[in-house]
């Protein structure tokens, strides 16, 4: 973790240009999101009110994009803006049922702008099928800048000083840390389910340390088309039964990372409790979770 000013491609000049709204440059001291995310900074401007820009490339030296040969709709270091679309809207229907969870201000694209000429490249950058990238930066809010994966890229110091944070912001003490994060991220999932809303990729890289979800661009929701064309209407339980396996999983890991002991089983028991008390008829109903909580089964 380190601070410094607001870059994008670690180029001031552009870091000028795609400032956020309303920050003062000379005064937008930034947090570097770990290796893991490394397209992605963080301005503070409150007390739990973060900006998270993502998009302005990586920012840990070496090659700063990188476009995959496998994945033909996949660039590492960029944001399309078709991304920036759809996670834009899907915020928008979270708002409307929750204040709990991160809300996208806005986005930028960057060919809107006159950039030195060495960046005329993208204009013309596309992924390995053809498709025009049309990159952008997307501007997101919300209370904490750490996902749960920076964890292992913090000292211990720096690792001391975010779970403070946390704990300073619910109100409970570091042994209540891990439990605390548990049961907020299970309330976070029910909401999302019971609002018809589903993540298929829950993981410990897109959960902040205060159970925020983010990175909306992915998640199923109403009435609006995912990015590979298909609608997710249709959700059938199975998928909500791993999202709470998975939201269990990000919880084991975040205990992992703290060094803490932990049983799969325990977390599990208390992420599906915890869930419950929203979306209670799905969790009654389900007779594969309470297999799960029998012990007679581990395997949906």
């Amino acid at each position: 973790m380190r601070e410094d000013r607001f870059k994008v491609f670690n180029d001031e000049a552009l870091g000028r240009i795609f400032v956020p709204d309303g920050i003062l440059y000379e005064r937008a001291k930034v947090v570097y999101i770990s290796p893991f995310h490394g397209r992605a900074v963080a301005i503070r401007t409150d007390d739990y009110k973060w900006i998270n820009v993502k998009g302005g490339g990586w920012n840990y030296g070496g090659p700063q994009i990188y476009i995959s040969v496998k994945d033909e709709e996949l660039i590492f270091g960029l944001y399309p803006c078709s991304s920036a679309i759809r996670e834009l809207e899907v915020s928008r229907k979270i708002e409307k049922i929750s204040d709990r969870f991160p809300k996208v201000l806005y986005y930028k694209k960057i060919l809107d702008f006159q950039l030195p000429s060495k960046y005329d490249f993208l204009k013309s950058i596309k992924f390995s099928n053809g498709a025009a990238v049309d990159p952008c930066i997307i501007y997101t809010q919300l209370k904490c800048p750490f996902r749960v994966a920076d964890l292992m890229y913090l000292t211990e110091e720096e690792r001391s000083s975010v779970i403070e944070y946390c704990c300073d912001y619910w109100g409970v003490s570091g042994a209540e840390y891990t439990k605390k994060f548990t049961l907020e991220l299970a309330k976070n999932v029910a909401i999302l389910h019971k609002n018809y809303f589903i993540n298929d990729t829950l993981d410990y890289g897109n959960v902040t340390l205060l159970a925020e979800v983010v990175d909306y661009e992915w998640i199923t929701a109403p009435e609006i088309m995912l990015l590979d064309g298909t609608d997710g209407t249709q959700i059938p339980d199975e998928r909500k039964e791993k999202e709470i396996l998975y939201g269990a999983e990000v919880s084991l890991q975040l205990r992992a990372l703290l060094r803490e002991e932990y049983s799969f089983f325990d977390i599990y028991n208390e992420f599906v409790e915890e869930y419950g008390k929203i979306n209670f008829e799905f969790v009654k109903q389900n007779g594969r979770i309470h297999r799960i909580l029998n012990k007679e089964t581990f395997i949906l």
